[in-house]
C-alpha cells in the first residue's frame, strides 16, 4: 500500500481478528489510531476479546507453546492470567467453559468450546503465511503495544460503519461479506456507505471468493477504481490442503 503512512483509523470485518492483529504488528503502520472491529456473530467477538486477553499476558514464546501443543498448559493456569482482561460477557462464557469441560489441558478445552476459529490452530504452523503477528518476537512485541486501539463492535456491518462520520476511516477492510446474502443482503447499500466512510484518499480492501471480475465491476460502479489486485482461481487439491482461493481486491475513491 503507497499511502499506508496516512492509514490511521480503520473499520475492519471481525472474523477471527487476525487482520486486526496483523495490521498492528506491521513494521510503517505505527501511526494507526485505532482499528474498529465488527462481527454480526457475537461468539466472534467473544472470541477476539478473549485473543487479547491471551495476547496481553502471554509472552510469545509461551502463546507459540500454547497454541502447537509443545507445552501442556493448565487451563486454571492460563485462564487466571487473562480472565480480569476480558469484559463480563466474555468472562461469563469462559468461566462456563472452562468449568464444565472434563480436560485439564487449556489448549483442548479451547478447541472443545467450539468458539475459537478453527482454522487458526493448523494456520499457525504456517505462521508467516497465516498469522504474521506470530511470526516473530519483534511482531508480537508491537501487537502487545498496540492492542488498546482495537474497539470491538457487534451486529451488522453497514450498521456500525454508519455510526461513525462521513469520511472518517482511511481504510475499510470488507473480507468476504459481499460474497454472501446470508451476511450482506444489499450489498449497493454497504459500498454506498463505505464511500461516504472514507476519508479523500481512503482505501476499500475487499477478499472475495467469488468472480473477481464481476465483484471489480460492482464496486467501481459505486464510485470506486481497482488500484491493485492479486487474483487466485479456485483450484480443489489446494483446497484439500487447507489453501484458499480468495482474491484480494484494492480500490480508492473516485476523484
Amino acid at each position: 500500500m503507497n499511502d499506508q503512512k496516512e492509514i490511521k483509523k480503520v473499520f475492519s470485518i471481525g472474523s477471527g481478528g487476525d487482520f486486526a492483529f496483523s495490521f498492528l504488528s506491521a513494521q510503517g503502520l505505527e501511526q494507526i489510531e485505532e482499528i474498529n472491529v465488527c462481527d454480526v456473530r457475537q461468539m466472534a467477538n467473544i472470541s477476539i476479546d478473549f485473543k487479547i486477553g491471551l495476547f496481553k499476558n502471554l509472552e510469545y514464546e509461551e502463546t507459540l507453546k500454547l497454541f502447537l501443543g509443545q507445552e501442556l498448559f493448565y487451563k486454571e493456569q492460563i485462564y487466571k492470567k487473562i480472565r480480569e482482561t476480558i469484559i463480563l460477557p466474555s468472562r461469563k462464557i469462559f468461566d462456563f467453559i472452562l468449568r464444565n469441560c472434563k480436560e485439564d489441558n487449556f489448549l483442548k478445552c479451547l478447541k472443545n468450546s467450539g468458539l475459537w476459529y478453527k482454522n487458526s490452530f493448523w494456520q499457525i504452523k504456517n505462521k508467516t503465511e497465516y498469522l504474521p503477528y506470530l511470526a516473530t518476537k519483534e511482531k508480537y512485541l508491537l501487537l502487545q503495544k498496540n492492542l488498546d486501539k482495537i474497539s470491538i463492535y457487534s451486529g451488522d456491518f453497514n450498521e456500525n460503519l454508519k455510526l461513525f462520520k462521513d469520511n472518517y476511516f482511511a481504510l475499510i477492510y470488507m473480507s468476504n461479506i459481499l460474497d454472501s446474502k446470508k451476511y450482506c443482503q444489499e450489498p449497493n447499500k454497504y459500498l454506498q456507505a463505505a464511500r461516504e466512510k472514507l476519508n479523500g484518499r481512503g482505501l476499500l480492501f475487499i477478499i472475495t471468493q467469488n468472480n473477481s471480475k464481476k465483484m471489480v465491476k460492482l464496486v467501481e460502479g459505486h464510485g470506486f477504481y481497482a488500484c491493485e489486485k492479486e487474483l487466485h482461481k479456485f483450484n480443489i487439491i489446494s483446497c484439500f490442503f487447507g489453501h484458499y482461493s480468495y482474491s484480494l481486491l484494492l480500490f480508492k475513491k473516485n476523484e
